[in-house]
């Protein structure tokens, strides 16, 4: 009996930890890009971490470097009003390489 207990909740707690754990995330709000828009990004470590705004040509429009130091989350708001109508890929990533990416549109 023990032994049954004990294997449920590890498997619980493997489970939760694989559908429910911290992943690396980029979140956009509002997500049409007409205006100023919030950026919230998730990172599951500290470190250094860039986010880079391409459009629909893979050309670099925007790059913004910072440092996660104590929190996870980081946010700040962007003006796309100057942006182009079109497709943006939106790259985060820590030691050159991508941990995360999110294409969205502008109307």
């Amino acid at each position: 009996m023990m032994k049954k207990i004990v294997l449920f909740f590890m498997l619980f707690f493997l489970f939760t930890q694989y559908n429910y754990g911290q992943e690396n995330k980029i979140k956009i709000s509002p997500s049409n890009l007409l205006g100023t828009s919030s950026i919230l990004l998730t990172v599951e470590d500290r470190g250094s971490y860039s986010l880079t705004i391409k459009n629909k040509t893979g050309e670099k429009i925007f790059i913004k470097k910072f440092e996660i130091f104590e929190k996870k989350l980081y946010a700040f708001k962007h003006d796309f009003k100057n942006f182009d109508k079109g497709d943006y890929t939106f790259e985060l990533s820590s030691k050159r390489e991508i941990i995360a990416n999110k294409k969205i549109s502008k109307n």
